[in-house]
């Protein structure tokens, strides 16, 4: 009955390895571009080979030189190559030489440690080691992600290895410290049921980690420019949302509208791709120009926008300077090779983060940037956060006034005209 159960068991995990196995050749031959499906399905068949290998081996005697090896380098293949996966999802590198000499390892110090007279269970011992350290960087690899990028599903994935490197490690305390059986249809079947459960888990949480990545993906398109990178408005909105949750709405916050100046001369003069390099470039320079958590989104066309969570009348100002002065200051390179000058024109404002606000603010904004178009381009102004806001005042963007006597606020006076 015992090997009947047995038998039983090692076909249910044969039977579950294939059908996992057709999943994933089904979604690699979608994706082939993937590696990282392909190192899963290597770690699926090297799995499935190891075990159709080891259900030959009668439980009740050692393994051969030639079996070990070739068992414990098929067992050992299914868990560098889950690791190698996973750093390949993670989009980080894997070196082939590596990977291969590593999976030869548990099988060869199990030949070389029986070869200088070291016992079979001593042997063994060392096999489990490797093989709990290999699942243990594969439990580690699976959730080494930044924060933000982290997926649900890869913490089934490490608590799975983690847990397999637990039962290794359980294993070879049995082995050094105790007399217990390792060749015995017990052990056999207590070694089965884990091996199952974990391979199920395990290969469920890669696709479900690809999966959520592919609804992250979609999501992160949705949101963003594919031009500039930047946030659009859709993905403004959600930011926002965020940051009103997470500050309260009686702190005020500063708004900014850019609007690049004469940005259809560039598209007219040197084309759209010209319109398109200057663009990106100044979507880099806006990133530089704010703080590290300030929305920033490309607000249509030539027009930016930005959110500054927490940032007085003072410092909009402070910080809208620096862009202007970085976009006047730099010329932009052209695809072409040419260089040519450019401003831009800001229009600011404050506004507590509140979700009757962000429209108000957003047309105070707009309403101070036409102002500042109107007044000769290259410059800042702000509408004051109030219920009337028909009082525009003029906000100086550099020190000491307007050379040319344009008025009391000081606005700077357009290098363009």
């Amino acid at each position: 009955m015992m090997q009947l159960d047995l038998e039983t068991l090692q076909l249910s995990s044969a039977l579950g390895r294939a059908a996992y196995l057709v999943v994933f050749v089904i979604v690699a031959l979608r994706q082939p571009k993937e590696l990282c499906l392909w190192h899963w399905i290597g770690a699926i068949v090297s799995s499935m080979i190891g075990s159709v290998l080891m259900a030959d081996v009668p439980v009740s005697r050692w393994l051969t030189f030639y079996e070990a090896l070739t068992i414990y380098t098929f067992y050992a293949a299914s868990l560098v190559l889950s690791w190698s996966g996973l750093r390949l999802f993670n989009e980080r590198r894997v070196r082939l030489p590596v990977i291969g000499l590593v999976i030869l390892l548990p099988g060869l110090s199990y030949i070389a440690a029986l070869s200088v007279g070291i016992t079979m269970r001593t042997a063994l011992a060392g096999v489990f080691v490797l093989c709990s350290i290999y699942a243990a960087f594969g439990a580690y690899e699976a959730v080494n992600r930044p924060a933000d990028q982290r997926l649900w599903a890869a913490y089934i994935v490490s608590a799975t290895l983690g847990s397999y490197a637990a039962m290794l490690m359980a294993t070879l305390i049995l082995l050094i410290g105790t007399d217990f059986p390792m060749n015995s249809s017990d052990s056999a079947m207590i070694s089965m049921v884990v091996d199952q459960a974990a391979g199920i888990l395990v290969y469920f949480g890669y696709i479900a980690m690809a999966k959520e990545r592919a609804v992250r993906t979609i999501e992160k398109i949705s949101t963003t420019d594919p031009m500039t990178g930047l946030m659009n408005r859709r993905g403004l909105q959600a930011e926002l949302e965020k940051h009103k949750r997470e500050r309260p709405p009686e702190q005020l916050s500063g708004l900014f509208l850019a609007d690049i100046d004469h940005f259809k001369t560039v598209n007219d003069t040197h084309g759209h791709d010209a319109g398109d390099a200057v663009l990106v470039a100044f979507a880099q320079r806006l990133r530089r120009a704010l703080r590290k958590d300030d929305i920033i989104a490309r607000w249509g066309g030539e027009e930016f926008l930005a959110i500054l969570p927490e940032a007085n009348a003072e410092m909009l100002a402070t910080i809208a300077e620096r862009l202007r002065h970085a976009v006047q200051t730099e010329p932009f390179a052209l695809p072409s090779g040419q260089k040519i000058a450019l401003t831009v024109s800001v229009g600011v404002s404050e506004m507590p983060l509140i979700a009757s606000e962000f429209e108000p603010a957003t047309k105070r904004a707009d309403t101070a940037l036409y102002e500042a178009k109107r007044s000769g381009r290259n410059r800042i102004c702000s509408t004051p956060f109030r219920r009337n806001v028909s009082n525009l005042i003029s906000t100086a963007a550099v020190h000491g006034g307007d050379k040319r006597g344009q008025g009391s606020a000081g606005m700077m006076p357009s290098a363009a005209e």
